[in-house]
């Protein structure tokens, strides 16, 4: 294929997920309700109350939710248009290291996102809400704050979740080998850090709560780099 030809391929895909993003935006709306409502009701046995502070805080947590629905279920799709667009200039080899993980990513998202919103998010509300009742304080939460302090935990630990498929493919494509990642452990570790310094509020204990997990994700790559190394080299 030409330059113009792979340009209206990729116009075509790109058309067709943003189609069909409209159409899961749309439907969002109408799936926001219920989905905020759980939440909701999730915070209160957590002790947390939700108030508006504003006229147009409901129109926004709607839009918001409505955006994450859409941008969440679009994600098979684009991974798989994306597949196919790149598929036809790979090698054999590539082509069978990326099919084994592309499809993995969705599912290492969803895992990493409820992670985050199951143990990490409660954990650090009930230590932010503790220091709170230390103070004599009674909290109260706006409902944009609570989806906001939510979000910058659930979707970062949904992204750093595919760390080790990244670590695993980079190995099966000869970009890194194990001994490599052992050897930059040290400078990995920070990186980590300074990442979980972005998620996590500005408290040791939160600090320490987002990076445990980012370590124990990245000695797993590396275990299951040495795994795929040793069937790359035996091919």
């Amino acid at each position: 294929m030409g330059l113009l030809d792979h340009v209206v391929e990729l116009r075509r895909r790109l058309l067709v997920c943003a189609g069909v993003f409209l159409a899961l935006f749309v439907g969002g709306f109408f799936a926001a309700p219920p989905v905020i409502g759980l939440l909701e009701r999730s915070g209160a046995e957590l002790g947390v109350s939700l108030h508006v502070f504003r006229v147009t805080d409901a129109l926004s947590i709607m839009v918001q939710a409505a955006f994450w629905f859409a941008a969440v279920l679009i994600l098979p799709l684009a991974l798989h248009q994306t597949w196919q667009f790149v598929k036809p200039g790979l090698y054999g080899a590539e082509r069978r290291a990326i099919r084994l993980h592309i499809f993995a990513i969705f599912a290492l998202f969803l895992v990493g996102a409820a992670f985050a919103y199951e143990i990490v998010f409660p954990v650090m509300l009930r230590f932010m809400f503790g220091l709170t009742a230390e103070l004599g304080l009674e909290p109260v939460i706006g409902i944009r704050e609570y989806f906001d302090f939510m979000l910058r935990l659930v979707v970062p630990f949904g992204i750093l979740f595919e760390l080790p498929l990244l670590l695993t493919l980079l190995t099966r494509l000869g970009i890194v080998t194990p001994a490599s990642l052992r050897r930059i452990r040290k400078y990995a570790y920070l990186a980590l850090l300074v990442a979980a310094g972005f998620i996590a509020p500005p408290d040791a204990l939160s600090l320490l709560i987002v990076t445990l997990p980012l370590i124990l994700l990245y000695e797993a790559g590396i275990g299951i780099s040495s795994l795929a190394y040793g069937k790359v080299r035996s091919s």
